[in-house]
């Protein structure tokens, strides 16, 4: 038996979370951006937020003392995912950049403070792999990937002596070598085969052999459940409207499908309560089995003999058919993986991974976001659009043709 996942709002501190050491599964979040805006309650800008420090330096080191409490919440299994956005230095001709933290809000005063930037006026600042190198360097974390959020309808720009940036980075790390992620979960359809060879070509080249037909060395080496998802994910911004009783100014939430595929891949629906261990995907494959055969008009020459050359080749498909641990038993009882959010802010987090099984916690220090949060994680139309998951891409005409000429065989 699994428990029932549910979205949780919690309003606290990014840098002392309320929660007990190594007990998340995974870690998702989009920190305040360095001197982007002023986030409030009640109109009234708070002190003490990420995001308003002095200097970029200053903000780093916020970061990393964050990170460093994220790090003793996540299981030692677990991985943390932080979206940043960059910024560039300007605002004057001088030599160094000055310039008010984002735009002032109504009743600021005078709590709303400058930013001091010390580089060359219009330089792109490069702060997402600043923190990215400090995570590695100060607190001995992994970096496995750096995904590229690819944002289509990203805000136009003023500038006309630069190309427009239209993407932002989310850094993937890890405490340890050997961690969870069911990246079966998120496979994608795999294109139309581009190569036309058969396997083997090369040698079969070199043996004096031409064309040959056959199935492509691409078809013949897919995984059956697809293709790993790539490093640059094309996904747009989701607009977010508020309700007007809530009285919540808000600024653009990330989009639930960017966090939706991280859910999916590097965290467990269920979290076996015998071994501890985040139960995997298991699928059942199907073997395709084609023979290939050369035509008398394709035999090679070896010293003067004919020579044929036949050979037989497999792929397979599969389909997820359930899940499992290292328990022999996998109907011993569960828990919903555990997912938190530091920087809750609208709560797209703790959204998304209540709708996909999960146990979502958002957690912010403004009572406006929280009030925010509590609203969407429980409105019916919010939940029904984080789980509006993408339909897969068709098969191509070239897959049709592929698996339409096989035979399955068990």
């Amino acid at each position: 038996m699994t428990l029932a996942a549910r979205a949780i709002v919690i309003r606290g501190d990014a840098a002392r979370l309320p929660l007990p050491d190594a007990s998340a599964d995974l870690i998702v979040c989009s920190p305040p951006y360095f001197g982007l805006r002023s986030y409030t309650d009640g109109g009234e800008h708070y002190q003490g937020q990420i995001g308003s420090e002095p200097t970029p330096a200053a903000y780093l080191e916020a970061l990393w003392a964050c990170t460093a409490e994220w790090m003793r919440v996540l299981k030692p299994s677990g991985s943390l995912f932080v979206n940043l956005g960059d910024k560039y230095a300007g605002g004057g001709m001088g030599g160094h950049s000055k310039g008010l933290v984002g735009t002032r809000p109504q009743g600021a005063g005078n709590s709303y403070r400058r930013i001091s930037v010390p580089m060359p006026d219009k330089s792109l600042l490069g702060l997402p792999w600043r923190y990215a190198i400090g995570c590695m360097d100060q607190l001995g974390l992994i970096l496995r990937a750096e995904i590229i959020w690819d944002k289509p309808n990203g805000l136009p720009e003023s500038v006309t002596d630069r190309v427009r940036r239209s993407h932002e980075q989310v850094f993937h790390f890890t405490r340890q070598p050997r961690y969870y992620s069911a990246v079966d979960e998120v496979r994608e359809a795999y294109d139309a085969p581009g190569a036309t060879r058969t396997p083997g070509r090369r040698q079969l080249v070199n043996a004096g052999i031409g064309a040959i037909t056959g199935i492509s060395d691409a078809a013949v080496s897919m995984h059956p459940l697809g293709k790993l998802p790539g490093s640059v994910w094309t996904i747009p911004s989701a607009p977010l409207t508020v309700p007007e009783h809530l009285g919540v100014d808000h600024f653009a939430a990330y989009p639930p499908e960017l966090v939706r595929r991280i859910i999916l891949g590097w965290s467990p629906r269920e979290v076996c309560s015998g071994c501890g261990e985040g139960r995997r995907p298991v699928s059942d494959r199907w073997k395709i089995v084609t023979q290939h055969a050369i035509t008398p008009s394709h035999k090679s020459s070896d010293n003067g003999r004919s020579r044929d050359f036949d050979w037989d080749r497999k792929a397979s498909l599969a389909t997820i058919t359930g899940y499992a641990c290292a328990c022999p038993d996998t109907t011993a009882p569960a828990t919903p993986g555990l997912v938190v959010d530091p920087f809750g802010g609208t709560g797209t987090t703790a959204l998304t991974a209540a709708v996909h099984g999960r146990t979502g916690i958002t957690i912010d220090r403004s009572a406006d976001y929280s009030r925010l949060a509590a609203w969407r994680v429980s409105d019916p139309a919010e939940r029904a659009r984080a789980l509006n998951v993408p339909k897969p891409p068709p098969v191509t005409h070239g897959q049709e043709a592929l698996f339409s000429a096989l035979e399955v065989t068990g």
